[in-house]
């Protein structure tokens, strides 16, 4: 399965239609618990709905939407559980939004499972109207020059080593950058291809808009 799924979960945002634009015609889209409200404003049919409906009441559901009720009282939140349904459901390409700009606690759940399955092999992004966050295993990467964009680099869980980082106005050599530094953040475009690499760990990635 090559598509990508994408998880609607139910922070606050300002502008459906501009995180509408990160949608791809061929994605497949779950709705956790209030993210089925995001999806009515960005105009889309989810294909699941996950949710113990804490947050959103239990709303009309179109035919050929799958429900999966969660209890109240559980060990998972409502994103995380339709990260491992689109797992085992064979996506390994995951798109979040909704999970930003409102209560920082349900910002770092979500990117504590999103480190989980970046660990496992997915490709994991989580974005909003002003950032995109990118969770990395080791490995090389390259990236257009985005002018408008800051580019900004965090270790999560543990060091992140051997890392170089080339292409922006403040490079990298070999360096290893612990959870407690931030010596990585806010860095500038200079109008080349962003190289970074590393050896191990995993790196946190976040393009920003003022």
């Amino acid at each position: 399965m090559t598509n990508r799924c994408v998880i609607l979960s139910a922070g606050p945002f300002r502008d459906p239609m501009i995180l509408a634009g990160y949608l791809l015609p061929n994605d497949d889209i779950i709705a956790a618990d209030g993210g089925w409200q995001l999806a009515r404003q960005m105009g889309v049919k989810p294909s699941m709905l996950v949710a113990d409906f804490d947050s959103l009441g239990v709303p009309a559901i179109e035919d050929n939407v799958a429900i999966v009720t969660l209890p109240m009282e559980k060990d998972v939140t409502d994103t995380a559980e339709a990260l491992r349904l689109g797992y085992d459901g064979g996506y390994r390409s995951f798109l979040l939004l909704g999970c930003t700009g409102g209560r920082l606690d349900h910002l770092q759940a979500a990117l504590a499972v999103a480190a989980d399955y970046a660990r496992r092999g997915c490709e994991i992004t989580i974005a909003d109207e002003q950032n995109e966050i990118h969770l990395l295993t080791p490995g090389s990467y390259v990236y257009p020059a985005c002018p408008n964009e800051k580019i900004s680099l965090f270790a999560f869980g543990g060091e992140v080593t051997g890392l170089f980082v080339e292409g922006l106005k403040y490079s990298v050599t070999n360096y290893t950058l612990s959870p407690y530094d931030p010596l990585c953040v806010s860095n500038e475009w200079v109008g080349e291809d962003a190289c970074l690499s590393f050896k191990t760990g995993l790196l946190m990635l976040y393009f920003s808009k003022d």
